[in-house]
């Protein structure tokens, strides 16, 4: 008597239905992946950058004298001279120009830095690259004065934000704490609501 085989393989039909499954899955997962990555690597850019420059700011007064206290409210001629020190103190490899008239210093690490007072930045952690836009932040975003260097990173606050590649760094005109935040509307009265930093 003949024995019947009785294994039996997939047919056309079943592997097609099951890549198509798989396919699905993918196409739903992969760009949530992909856009938390793309946060958690904004994020440590963020930080870094700030750190960076606390770093360099730190130096300029610890060094060469050239404290936030002294030089926010100067005449341009007089920061002129906290800003060609600050370029020293960064690994600056280009300097240009915004649209705004504002010096950007370019880092051989890629942050841009837009220098809008001494005691404000921009940091552009892709160089200026796409995609440079606000962060989307909620309306109950955390507001509070930083009298001590808070740089937020473990606030509750950075989970209500979906962050773009461009962060706003601040130092208090009066105590020189820093503080980093994504680069939101009206994000300079964010950090220091009860001052008198205004960013244009």
């Amino acid at each position: 008597m003949k024995k019947v085989n009785s294994k039996r393989a997939f047919t056309l039909a079943e592997v097609l239905v099951t890549l198509a499954i798989i396919g699905i899955v993918a196409a739903l997962t992969i760009p949530v992946v992909i856009a938390k990555f793309r946060q958690h690597e904004y994020k440590t850019a963020g930080k870094k950058a700030f750190s960076e420059l606390s770093a360099a700011i730190q130096t300029l007064s610890l060094q060469y004298g050239l404290s936030i206290q002294d030089y926010t409210d100067s005449s341009d001629a007089q920061k002129e001279k906290f800003y060609n020190t600050l370029e020293k103190t960064l690994n600056i490899v280009k300097t240009d120009t915004g649209s705004d008239g504002h010096t950007i210093l370019i880092t051989n690490d890629g942050f841009a830095y837009h220098i809008i007072n001494v005691n404000e930045y921009y940091v552009d952690v892709n160089n200026n690259a796409s995609p440079t836009k606000l962060s989307a932040a909620q309306s109950d975003w955390e507001r509070a004065d930083y009298d001590d260097e808070d740089d937020l990173f473990d606030s509750m606050s950075w989970n209500k934000v979906e962050l773009s590649d461009i962060f706003y760094v601040g130092f208090n005109s009066k105590t020189g704490a820093g503080v980093v935040l994504p680069y939101v509307d009206n994000v300079a009265n964010v950090a220091f609501p009860n001052s008198e930093n205004t960013t244009p």
